[in-house]
């Protein structure tokens, strides 16, 4: 009776352990079917993102073509040659170096960087 009852409940696990693993089994590979699935969708979307690139750099390098550029820019901008007249000399811009100087001068190095502050303001709101 002890030597039945020893092979029924050994038999009894035996199952119970080939149920869960076969179960197991199972579950892992409907995991790996997925995962597979998903890395094909992954790898489809990898080389469509490379034909992408692939045309996008052909149209780059159609729309960077300097001749077409060139013409492009005859039609739309209205560039002429410099003229002598536009020509000026350094010494002629109206900046005023001398009285900058005096200040400096006269004045300590903080009211220098207000100046400079306002003017960078001043730029800024110009624009």
């Amino acid at each position: 009776m002890n030597t039945t009852r020893s092979a029924a409940v050994c038999l009894w696990t035996a199952l119970t352990v080939l149920t869960v693993v076969i179960f197991t089994t199972f579950i892992m590979k409907n995991r790996v079917q997925n995962l597979e699935k998903e890395l094909a969708q992954i790898n489809d979307g990898i080389s469509e993102d490379i034909k992408t690139i692939h045309i996008l750099k052909a149209e780059w390098s159609h729309l960077n073509n300097p001749e077409r550029l060139r013409v492009l820019a005859e039609k739309h901008i209205d560039l002429r040659p410099v003229q002598a007249e536009q020509i000026i000399n350094y010494a002629s811009l109206p900046f005023d170096y001398e009285a900058d100087r005096q200040m400096l001068a006269r004045h300590n190095l903080s009211t220098l960087a207000s100046r400079n502050r306002e003017l960078r303001r001043l730029a800024r709101a110009e624009r």
